[in-house]
């Protein structure tokens, strides 16, 4: 637990002690997201909150895993793939905030993450059902890469009002931890995420002075993927694989419906629409702050049966 709380509170000081100049560069730069369309801003943003998210999380990793802060460095063997393939990520999501990539690049950079993370044993191998354990055998590769692509996308799709990304990460990371306090080294990566991703929401709640950008929301989805896999790895006490789907429900959910309403509309389902759950509540005539606490209400709850499954084991 002491390891989990130094995580936690680097990586929120780092995050948001990084976020101020940072804007000032993004501001200076015109490195802005600009309002218009689909994006519900009145005003340009800047956009690369990710990059303080990502010093904080990976100087907090790095602190408590190679300084012993009294106690022996906490590791497990899927640290290595989940370090290297957050690293993948940050640096494809760092050069579209930069430099607007194409969609496939970015899926391609996605997928790359995925597998790294998987030949580094960030592996869904086997799967518990309703008492069975399933083995994976040679679907573990596609199985795993499609769970983290998955969850990164639908973490980015979210992604659309002010808090509302980082906060519904916040709590499906505070339900992994509850599933699994005694996993020291998997609380270090919940812990450490969810200090960045509080340092960024100290600055991203409405009115926002700055957003995640996709190296923000591409990190932070690929983390709670890999947490989810983590929870649910048979010899951890493990959680029936349907537990992270229900808490994560919300974005992946909107994700699901996102790629059916664009192919029964016969159009690409990389090119963005107003279509998604943030956007329906708002045209329904909801303020911003309301359907953020809406969406985050919604996925407490939906945290909180995933927990109640996972006790139900």
């Amino acid at each position: 637990m002491f390891s989990y709380a130094i995580a936690f509170l680097v990586a929120l000081t780092v995050t948001a002690v990084l976020i101020p100049p940072i804007r000032r560069i993004a501001d200076d730069r015109g490195l802005l997201d600009q309002p218009g369309g689909r994006k519900v801003h009145a005003v340009p943003i800047p956009r690369l909150g990710g990059a303080a998210i990502a010093a904080g999380f990976f100087l907090a990793m790095l602190l408590v895993t190679l300084v012993p802060l009294g106690r022996q460095p906490a590791f497990m063997p899927e640290m290595p793939g989940i370090l290297v393939g957050a690293a993948v990520v940050v640096i494809a999501g760092l050069a579209d905030d930069l430099r607007d990539l194409s969609p496939l690049a970015k899926l391609a950079a996605q997928v790359v993450a995925a597998v790294v993370a998987w030949l580094l044993g960030v592996r869904i191998d086997d799967i518990v059902l309703f008492g069975d354990t399933i083995s994976m055998g040679a679907l573990s590769l596609p199985v795993t890469v499609l769970w983290i692509v998955g969850v990164v996308n639908a973490i980015n799709l979210i992604d659309g009002l002010d808090g509302l990304a980082a906060g519904v990460v916040l709590i499906a990371l505070a339900a992994f931890f509850v599933i699994a306090p005694n996993d020291a080294p998997l609380t270090l990566i919940v812990g450490a995420a969810a200090g960045a991703a509080l340092g960024f929401l100290l600055y991203n709640l409405y009115p926002a002075s700055i957003i995640m950008g996709d190296a923000g929301s591409m990190l932070l989805g690929f983390l709670t993927a890999a947490a989810a896999i983590s929870v649910s790895t048979p010899g951890r006490g493990v959680v029936p694989a349907y537990v992270p789907l229900v808490i994560l429900a919300l974005p992946l959910g909107d994700m699901a419906w996102a790629v059916i309403r664009r192919t029964i509309r016969r159009r690409s389902v990389f090119k963005p629409d107003a279509g998604h759950v943030h956007h329906t509540l708002l045209r329904e005539g909801l303020s911003q702050r309301e359907v953020v606490v809406l969406l985050q209400v919604t996925a407490a709850i939906l945290a909180a049966v995933g927990i109640g499954l996972a006790r139900l084991r």
